[in-house]
């Protein structure tokens, strides 16, 4: 018997959805306050009294999450910031933590943003290696070891980060940020996303620096199966009217 595409895996185990209710929207700060607070210990539990890790950023984002069909729990969640016009060299996650090597000041209104706050609960992240990041990447290598559930697992990341792509696109985003890991811009790389380091390293919860990627690149470099993964990400996230109105009106 064949195995079964990515595509096909995603859809069956998992649903992703825009987070565009109140109700949703603490979902995903639940998961973050599980993952960052509690498993990672990134941020310190009494400075969230009722269990929902929220930050400055999150009123200039649109928020994802991921299900597990299941058992009907949400497994993951990511974010895209939009840049504040007013405050441009301020205005992300990141300009908090690193310099970069170009001047956001210069750049069109509403051309760029940043993906961040990636959590996929534990329980999703069982793969040696993966349980000390805030979500899995890697596919096994050996599919022969694992059962069908269990495979699907480490899509969690990568249908994620697609997620945020999608909203990018759908923004008429042309560049897209991120602080991660060497380790992760390459595995992305793997997967069709060429980015770009714009910054010096940083010591931020280990050695992190700032990349970027073109909108263009993107559409050129994906691979056929990453691209049908990511047209089975957009069809759940377009259902949302939050989503449709992102090519129509600016989102502050």
């Amino acid at each position: 018997m064949q195995p079964k595409s990515i595509s096909e895996q995603f859809r069956e185990q998992f649903q992703i959805s825009l987070a565009d209710t109140n109700d949703l929207k603490e979902e995903v700060y639940r998961i973050r306050y599980e993952v960052y607070c509690q498993e990672l210990n990134y941020e310190a539990t009494d400075k969230f009294p009722d269990r929902l890790e929220m930050d400055i950023y999150d009123d200039r984002s649109l928020h994802c999450l991921l299900k597990h069909r299941a058992s009907g729990v949400y497994a993951g969640c990511i974010r895209f910031v939009f840049p504040d016009p007013y405050q441009p060299e301020r205005s992300l996650p990141l300009n908090k933590v690193c310099s970069l090597d170009l001047d956001l000041s210069q750049l069109p209104p509403y051309s760029y943003g940043e993906v961040s706050r990636l959590a996929v609960l534990g329980r999703f992240r069982r793969r040696s290696g993966e349980s000390q990041t805030s979500g899995g990447l890697l596919f096994f290598n050996d599919r022969s070891q694992e059962g069908e559930e269990k495979r699907g697992f480490p899509v969690i990341a990568l249908s994620l980060y697609l997620a945020a792509t999608c909203i990018g696109m759908e923004a008429g985003v042309e560049r897209v940020f991120v602080l991660m890991e060497p380790k992760l811009a390459r595995h992305l790389r793997y997967f069709g996303f060429v980015f770009t380091q714009i910054g010096d390293f940083v010591d931020f919860r280990g050695k992190r620096g700032p990349y970027q990627v073109m909108r263009q690149e993107v559409e050129n470099s994906l691979p056929a199966q990453i691209r049908e993964l990511m047209e089975v990400v957009r069809s759940d996230l377009i259902v949302s009217p939050m989503l449709k109105s992102l090519s129509k009106i600016p989102v502050l």
